[in-house]
């Protein structure tokens, strides 16, 4: 596995994961909230992504609320394009109360390996959620250690809003020594159980996109 694509491993987590409420970085944000599934629940997402450099991706992530206020996630991304699979497992924390009129905060760590290596990428992310009329506001910040690469920063801003039946987002996102990614989104219920969403985002001169489906039990 190359240097760009160890750096870039995590962000597969990350961005596609990168929420019970939503989480696991939640489809289709790739900015993570601070809130966790309710003890028993969880989710299945699964997605494809079309990633920088025309790299094709697909990948599914299970969630499931172990206990309050702790949610256990994991990840298998299949990088079609350069056939190599990731794999990862997080652990997701709701520190303080989460408020539909104020602020939360929550943290996550965790770890990604692909298969053609035998070395992990750890992270660490600090997570800060705003609810109010106007909607609600996500903040990460974070750090990741890819193999044979110093620890990185990752951070991380969204805004999204609830109309009807259309919840958009706008976000932008990025990790120290890379280019930063700037993405719109847009979900919607199909039925108490099931999520359509889409994403649109650029990064440097390439243009990202993705579709998912999220199932809910």
């Amino acid at each position: 596995m190359n240097f760009i694509q160890r750096l870039t491993a995590p962000l597969v987590l990350i961005t596609g994961a990168l929420a019970g409420g939503a989480c696991l970085a939640g489809r289709p944000l790739a900015v993570d909230d601070a809130n966790v599934n309710d003890v028993g629940a969880g989710h299945v997402e699964a997605w494809y992504a079309r990633t920088a450099g025309g790299v094709n991706v697909w990948t599914v992530a299970p969630a499931y609320g172990l206990i309050e206020g702790v949610e256990i996630g994991g990840s298998l991304a299949r990088d079609a394009t350069n056939k190599v699979n990731t794999s990862a497992l997080q652990a997701k924390f709701r520190l303080t109360p989460s408020r539909k009129d104020g602020c939360n905060v929550g943290a996550v760590i965790g770890a990604s390996q692909p298969n053609n290596d035998t070395t992990n990428t750890t992270y660490l992310n600090g997570l800060l959620s705003c609810n109010g009329e106007a909607g609600s506001l996500h903040i990460n910040l974070g750090a990741n250690r890819p193999p044979d690469s110093p620890t990185l920063l990752t951070w991380g801003l969204a805004i999204e809003r609830e109309f009807g039946a259309l919840t958009p987002h706008l976000e932008y996102f990025g990790q120290e020594q890379s280019i930063p990614t700037f993405q719109i989104g847009l979900r919607t219920q199909l039925n108490k159980n099931l999520q359509l969403d889409g994403t649109v985002g650029r990064v440097g001169t390439d243009t990202l996109f993705s579709l998912g489906l999220k199932f809910l039990f």
